[in-house]
C-alpha cells in the first residue's frame, strides 16, 4: 500500500521485435499510510508524458507536477537516450511511427504497476510526442502494436496539425474509443494557421470528430509551455512542409492555463483519483 509520495527513475522494456529499454522518471501520488484498520486501496489513473524533438525538458515535469498533486500517477519517458540520439531536427528518429512501440511499452508498465488502474491510463505529448499521441490514438496504430489494450484518453499539445492524412505515416482516421483533447498555439509556425486543429477535425468523419475537442491558445508559439525557452531554430517540417525557421517561447500565462486544462481534461476523461476523492471527503 502507498504510503508516501514516490519520484524515483525506473527502465521499462518497448514493444518492439529487439526491445529497447527505456528509462523514464515515475510520480505516485501520496496515499494513506498504512495502518490496522486500512481497507484494499482503490488504484489511481496514470497519464504517460512524452517529451519533443528536443528531448526531456522542464516542460514535461511541469505537467507531471500539476498531475501528481491531483492525485494521478505520470511517467516520462527519455526516449532518445536509449537510442543515442542528441534530440533536434537532425537528432531524433526519421518517423514517430517507429516510437510507438516505446509508448505502447510504457502503457503496459504502467497496466502492471501496483498504484495504476490499468483500463485508466492516458497519454500525452508534446511537439514530435505531440504526433506520437494522436497516432497512438487510431486503430491501425493501437490495435497493431497492442491488441485490446488502447490508452484511455489522449492530450496532444501542438502537434503538427498540417501533417495529418498528408504526410506518409501519419494518417489520422478511424479513432479509439476515447476522448481526445487537441491544444495549440494560435502563432506556431508549423502550422501558420491558428485554426489548424478545428480544420483538421473538420475533415474527419462525424464519429471521429465525436471524441475531439481542441484548445487554442492566443500569443502562443511553439513550446509556450516550457519555461525559459525563447529561440529560433530551423525545422524542414514547419511552415507547413515549407521548412524555415520557428520561433519557440514561453507564455507564462498560457502554460498555467494548460497545466489546469490537462488536469480538469484528465480528471473529466479517467475520473477522479481515490486520492483526489478521500482529500475531498477529508476537507469536507
Amino acid at each position: 500500500m502507498r504510503g508516501f509520495p514516490s519520484r524515483h527513475y525506473v527502465t521499462f522494456r518497448s514493444l518492439h521485435s529487439e526491445p529497447l529499454t527505456v528509462a523514464a522518471r515515475l510520480m505516485v501520488p501520496e496515499g494513506p499510510k498504512p495502518g490496522p484498520k486500512s481497507g484494499p486501496e482503490e488504484k489511481s489513473p496514470a497519464v504517460l508524458i512524452l517529451h519533443g524533438s528536443a528531448g526531456p525538458s522542464t516542460r514535461e515535469g511541469g505537467y507531471a507536477e500539476a498531475l501528481h498533486a491531483a492525485g494521478f500517477v505520470t511517467l516520462e519517458p527519455d526516449q532518445w537516450s536509449c537510442r543515442g540520439l542528441a534530440g533536434g531536427s537532425e537528432g531524433r528518429p526519421k518517423t514517430v511511427a517507429e516510437t510507438l512501440p516505446d509508448v505502447f511499452g510504457a502503457r503496459a508498465y504502467l497496466a502492471a504497476h501496483p498504484a495504476v488502474d490499468p483500463k485508466r491510463i492516458a497519454v500525452m505529448g508534446f511537439s514530435f510526442g505531440g504526433v506520437a499521441s494522436m497516432l497512438a490514438a487510431t486503430r491501425a496504430y493501437s490495435d497493431r502494436i497492442s491488441p485490446d489494450a488502447p490508452f484511455a484518453a489522449f492530450m496532444p499539445v501542438y502537434p503538427a496539425c498540417w501533417t495529418y492524412n498528408k504526410v506518409p505515416g501519419h494518417e489520422f482516421v478511424g479513432l479509439v474509443d476515447a476522448p481526445l483533447l487537441l491544444v495549440t498555439g494560435a502563432l506556431d509556425e508549423y502550422d501558420d494557421d491558428a485554426q489548424a486543429g478545428s480544420n483538421l477535425v473538420a475533415s474527419l468523419s462525424s464519429s471521429d470528430r465525436a471524441r475531439i475537442c481542441t484548445h487554442v491558445f492566443a500569443d502562443s508559439h511553439h513550446c509556450f509551455d516550457m519555461p525559459g525557452v525563447d529561440v529560433v531554430v530551423e525545422d524542414p517540417m514547419s511552415h507547413r512542409g515549407a521548412g524555415g525557421k520557428v520561433v519557440m517561447r514561453h507564455n507564462v500565462e498560457a502554460t498555467a492555463q494548460s497545466h489546469r486544462l490537462c488536469v480538469e481534461f484528465f480528471r473529466g476523461a479517467l475520473g477522479a483519483s481515490s486520492f483526489e476523492a478521500r482529500s475531498a471527503r477529508t476537507s469536507g
